[in-house]
Order: C-alpha cells, then sequence, then structure tokens
C-alpha cells in the first residue's frame, strides 16, 4: 500500500535514521558532522509533497543516496578546510555504546585507523568505498547513487584499493589488542624503552591530533625508536596521569587522563607489532568517548 502523506516518509527516515548516521560518520569522520547531514536528510524529506512520496518505490535506497550525496557535499568542504588543520587531523572517536548494532554497516570500516586512511580518497571515491565495504554495495548500485557508470564505480573502487590496501585487512582480535595496549602501559610505567620498542614495527608511526587546542605533536613521529623515547618522555612529564583501557569505535582503546586533558589512543597492527598509533587530544573530539573505562593499575 502506498504512503500519500509525508508523515510517512518521515517514519522511513526515522526508521533508518541510525543507519544514515552511521553511513555519514563514516563518510565524515566527525559524529556532530554526521548528525548534521542526517537531520538535513530528514527536513528535504518533511518537505516533499505526497505525489513525490508515492513515487519513492525504495526507501532505503532513497534515504542512502540523499545522505551519501549531503556527505560528499560537506566532505569536499571539510577536506579543504583539513589541509588549514593544526598539527595532523584524526577522526573522532565514538564511544562504543553510541554505535547501533543493528545500523547494517560492517564495523571494521568505523575504526579510527580505516577512518583515517579513508582521508586518502576524493569525496566521490571515498563513498563509493563505503558503500561498497560498509553497506555491501554492487558497483551497479553505487553507480546511480554517484550520477555515474559502473564501469567508473570499478575503476574508483579498483584504485582506493590498492591506496588502502592496509583497510582491506581484517579487524584484528579485540583480546590481542588489548593485551599490547596493557603491555604498553607496563612499559611506559616501568620506563622500559626496549619493552615498548619491542612492541613497535621499525616504520611504525605515531599521529597526534591536538588541533591547536592543546600540546601535541605538530608533525607525525617515525620508527620505533623516536616513537618510544616521544612516549616514555610525555610519562615522565606527566607521571600523575591515570590510564584506563575501554572501547571506541569497536575497538581497545586507552584513555589518558590528568587535570584538564584527555587522550585516548587507538593502535593498528601488522604482523603483529604496532604499525601505526592514533593520539587524539583536540578536547573538540573528545565529547562521545562515553564514561566506560577501566582504570589500569600503575
Amino acid at each position: 500500500m502506498e504512503e500519500p502523506e509525508t508523515g510517512g516518509a518521515l517514519e522511513r527516515w526515522l526508521e533508518a535514521k541510525p543507519r544514515l548516521t552511521m553511513l555519514a560518520y563514516n563518510m565524515l569522520g566527525v559524529w556532530a558532522q554526521a548528525e548534521d547531514v542526517v537531520a538535513a536528510v530528514g527536513e528535504q524529506v518533511f518537505q516533499l509533497e505526497p505525489h513525490q512520496v508515492a513515487r519513492v518505490k525504495n526507501w532505503p535506497g532513497y534515504l542512502t543516496t540523499l545522505t551519501t550525496r549531503r556527505s560528499i557535499d560537506v566532505l569536499r568542504s571539510a577536506q579543504h578546510q583539513r589541509t588549514e588543520y593544526v598539527g595532523s587531523w584524526l577522526p573522532e572517536p565514538v564511544d562504543q555504546r553510541t554505535l547501533p548494532e543493528d545500523s547494517a554497516v560492517n564495523d571494521s570500516m568505523l575504526r579510527l585507523g580505516v577512518l583515517l586512511l579513508l582521508e586518502e580518497l576524493s569525496a566521490p571515491a571515498r563513498a563509493a568505498y563505503v558503500l561498497h565495504h560498509a553497506l555491501g554495495y554492487s558497483a551497479t548500485e553505487i553507480a546511480p547513487v554517484l550520477e555515474t557508470s559502473p564501469a567508473a564505480v570499478r575503476q574508483m573502487l579498483s584504485r582506493a584499493a590498492k591506496k588502502l590496501r592496509q583497510a582491506q585487512n581484517p579487524q584484528h582480535d579485540v583480546s590481542s589488542v588489548s593485551s599490547i595496549l596493557t603491555q604498553i602501559v607496563q612499559a611506559i610505567h616501568r620506563a622500559d624503552l626496549d619493552a615498548l620498542v619491542s612492541l613497535l614495527a621499525q616504520e611504525s608511526v605515531l599521529y597526534s591530533d591536538g588541533g591547536g587546542k592543546v600540546r601535541a605533536a605538530i608533525n607525525p613521529v617515525f620508527g620505533a625508536q623516536r616513537i618510544a623515547r616521544f612516549m616514555l618522555g610525555v610519562q615522565r612529564k606527566n607521571p600523575d596521569r591515570q590510564i584506563f583501557i575501554g572501547r571506541v569505535n569497536g575497538e581497545p582503546a586507552l584513555l589518558f587522563s590528568m587535570d584538564g586533558r584527555d587522550d585516548v589512543l587507538v593502535i593498528d597492527l601488522s604482523g603483529g607489532a604496532i604499525q601505526r598509533i592514533l593520539q587524539v587530544s583536540n578536547p573538540d573530539k573528545l565529547g562521545k568517548i562515553g564514561s566506560d573505562w577501566t582504570q589500569l593499575p600503575t
């Protein structure tokens, strides 16, 4: 039975809202921007005339298309702004409980390391990659969303896959990542440089995002030795930090907390060693990390 009233359209939007927010967040890496995009889609749906509502035969696809196109517009503007960002720009971590379990979005695509890698793609290529890997869309299904051909989509996906090989890897075992995070904390507390270096790949890199709001490394720190010395140096200057373990974006994380400052740290592994460390310190990006953290012994 067709729904001639816009009220039925709004119900469809409300039902899809968690999935659409996850899609927009996967596109943008900032939760507030994702919420704004989905709210704008809701407003657009509310303004539909009854005859326009009646013409929509596939509401999930229609709402996905609206959300993707708005996300592309926002991302194009955001990518320009991020080139002027103070230091490394990292995605915003989100409390595990904020992420709806029934969103139909592939959880591994929400990891901070994957969201960071997606920043290397153009807005349309990122949309194609997210629709394919997060929602399982085929090139034929993506083409009308991006107003292009399936062949062009396949080319975008192929180029993106070559560029983002690391994002293709399955999510690391949660218990293994938690164990390595605990070993990091133990090495830091013992000021054990060798132990910390042993956890890091030789060509590892640390990105620290303070956004000009708090002190952080402006440039990425490269190499196991330099990263280990950097982390131990921070601990020496802040011996009273409390350290917690929890989860953001579906992956284990550390929270370093002291008066007036928090830092959220996640890791990416390769061959059992830490390949990349992402440390988010910008207070503007830590409003969604939640309170479900367990303090680790000092």
